[in-house]
């Protein structure tokens, strides 16, 4: 390609993203923040999804449960003086009862469009609804952003082929200091044993699985361990059954017994309060049932206080787990399992140099860094756009951070 192409394509500086945004406490929400501040030398507009309630003033917000606001909102950015759209993909935020009110928003967008999949899945995982909305978006989309190489393979086999479409961002972490993990954990023959510190940070979601944590806490107890456990984050007010998910787990607390072990902060938790708690963790434990769970921000987050973490094995876990180490993967999703992999961990050695290689691992995944992936894919989606060259998204990454990756 000619250097006169190249100035040619950097001329894409306008981006209105779709997605879900600050003040509504949401992953999503937050992973766009995250981005448009990584980014600074593009010129971002926010077009906020809702419920019902919007924060912008004007007409830059759509209501999720309205198919006429969402038909509406892909008319007024299709008219404006915006070079390209970048939209966050979540089932949940795009409304309908499988999120397929997303598909008038693309019948009446006419701009060329960068999608990131926070969730993905290969064919016969999920319904038919929510396969189609992803093979559209796959097809609609000049650029497609997902957070694996997992994610990429089981996008490619759900579209039945590769599209040359398809690239890998790491999800950011903030560039947070090292902080040495607290007091050894295990049993002392001249005093009373430490307790091994274990935190789940984030929303009180159903599929999380921290019913399963908790039972296996109360067998390692009638085991004689010494065990600590803080849930730390709220129930999403956007979702309603998440807060009887958290009544259900309190109930649970007591009805085992575990009131000297279990802490619960059912409070919204700003970055530094998140760092705080797992920083006075050992370990982070995040359980999801459901094996194709393709995304997570809170698992890099406690990677990159330099804390392990120990999981079930689904999909983006085990992603993690075979890039590196920092993740451990209990032998399956029941009770048993997790108590036996917590049990294992207790007489890991050397764990407080391991939490420093599990810091030092992280550091090609910060914002800023993440940034100029994004920043490169937004300057160059009209090329995107013209050509169908495969594997068009690793030639764009820029070599050094692919090979950090």
């Amino acid at each position: 390609m000619q250097s006169s192409d190249l100035t040619r394509l950097r001329t894409v500086r306008r981006i209105a993203h779709v997605s879900t945004f600050p003040p509504l406490r949401c992953g999503i929400a937050s992973f766009v923040s995250d981005v448009i501040s990584a980014t600074p030398n593009i010129d971002h507009v926010p077009f906020e999804l809702h419920y019902g309630r919007a924060t912008p003033e004007g007409e830059r917000h759509a209501d999720v449960t309205s198919v006429g606001s969402l038909v509406e909102l892909a008319r007024a950015i299709s008219a404006g003086d915006y070079d390209a759209v970048s939209l966050q993909h979540e089932f949940g935020i795009w409304g309908g009862i499988e999120g397929e009110n997303i598909h008038v928003f693309l019948d009446n967008l006419k701009k060329p469009l960068l999608s990131v999949l926070h969730t993905t899945f290969g064919p016969g995982t999920r319904s038919r609804v929510q396969g189609d909305i992803i093979r559209r978006l796959v097809r609609q989309s000049a650029c497609v952003v997902v957070l694996t190489k997992k994610s990429k393979e089981m996008t490619e086999s759900l579209v039945g082929r590769a599209t040359g479409k398809i690239t890998v961002v790491p999800h950011g972490i903030p560039d947070l200091p090292y902080v040495a993990p607290p007091q050894p954990f295990g049993r002392d023959q001249f005093g009373p044993e430490s307790p091994l510190r274990l935190a789940t940070v984030g929303y009180f979601r159903e599929d999380k699985g921290i019913e399963e944590i908790l039972y296996a806490l109360h067998a390692l107890r009638r085991r004689g361990l010494n065990l600590s456990y803080r849930i730390a984050g709220e129930p999403q007010a956007q979702f309603v059954a998440q807060a009887s998910y958290k009544a259900r787990i309190e109930s649970l607390v007591e009805t085992l017994g575990l009131q000297s072990v279990v802490q619960i902060d059912d409070r919204y938790l700003s970055l530094a309060e998140q760092a705080a708690c797992i920083q006075q963790a050992h370990l982070g434990i995040f359980c999801y049932q459901d094996p194709s769970h393709a995304s997570s921000g809170t698992i890099p987050l406690v990677m990159a206080v330099g804390r392990p973490v120990l999981c079930t094995p689904f999909e983006y876990a085990s992603v993690k787990a075979e890039e590196g180490d920092g993740v451990f993967l209990s032998g399956g999703f029941g009770h048993s399992a997790i108590a036996s992999a917590i049990e294992s961990l207790t007489s890991i050695s050397g764990y407080p140099s391991i939490t420093r290689a599990i810091y030092n691992r992280t550091r090609p995944w910060t914002w800023p860094t993440v940034g100029k992936v994004f920043e490169e894919l937004y300057l160059n989606i009209d090329l995107r756009k013209s050509l169908a060259t495969p594997g068009l998204g690793d030639v764009l990454r820029p070599r050094r951070i692919l090979e950090s990756w």
